[in-house]
């Protein structure tokens, strides 16, 4: 039977429960009563404050490595920090050099790259993908298989539904120096399941966009856009 690996250099908390064949690498810093599934893999410089549970096969602090093909660099550097109470699901990757505030949850299968910021209690669902540099703020939901494109801003109390895609190039990369730009979504939108929002497009404050949209332009705070593209259908009712 495969044994685990702890580094002698890791710090380790009191009353935490490791499963079989974990690794803990150099530097990695460990907080009380954490849970390591089976096989996790916490790699050199990670930081799991108090209460942290990862399931099994989960891979956090991988390092990011650009492909033969690729035509952006990647940054390296900085520790993956995961707050207090925080729960990782089963074989999940968690990049380096992202932060995640309190009690966050990570589902199944998903993937987040380098450089992000989470607060606290962001949800995000199975199979979720997430590129470099996302932002997320405290509250906001991100539904099974959405696609976050990287440099997306979203603000907090966000519900983005399942299946829903970002882009981040307006121009497919036919341009020698594409400007690359994520999308801003402010606190309170609600998006439905399926919808697509273009590169660079702001929807403000408290808007709702209907499912299967394709949003193509800003969408003013507190109104409602539906349809292919998406257009104005009214505002959005208060409780």
């Amino acid at each position: 039977m495969a044994e685990s690996r702890i580094s002698p250099d890791a710090a380790i908390g009191a009353d935490c429960e490791f499963g079989v064949d974990v690794v803990v690498g150099e530097r990695a810093e460990i907080g009380d009563r954490v849970v390591l599934g089976h096989g996790a893999v916490v790699l050199p410089g990670c930081v799991l404050a108090d209460r942290v549970r990862v399931g099994p096969r989960s891979v956090l602090g991988r390092s990011p490595r650009a492909g033969a093909a690729s035509t952006r660099t990647v940054a390296q550097g900085g520790r993956l920090v995961l707050g207090e109470g925080t729960v990782i699901g089963a074989s999940a990757v968690l990049y380096e050099g992202s932060t995640f505030g309190r009690e966050c949850y990570v589902g199944d299968l998903a993937a987040v790259r380098e450089g992000c910021t989470f607060g606290d209690r962001v949800l995000i669902g199975r199979m979720v993908t997430l590129e470099d540099g996302v932002s997320v703020g405290d509250g906001s939901r991100i539904q099974t298989a959405a696609y976050v494109t990287a440099g997306t801003s979203i603000g907090s109390d966000v519900f983005v539904g399942p299946c829903v895609v970002t882009t981040n190039d307006r121009y497919l990369s036919m341009w020698p120096e594409p400007a690359l730009e994520g999308p801003v979504i402010c606190n309170g939108v609600s998006i439905g399941a399926g919808a697509r929002l273009l590169s660079g497009v702001r929807v403000g404050p408290g808007a709702v966009i209907g499912m299967g949209a394709v949003v193509l332009e800003n969408v003013p705070p507190g109104r409602i856009y539906i349809g292919v593209p998406a257009a104005d259908a009214g505002e959005v009712r208060a409780e």
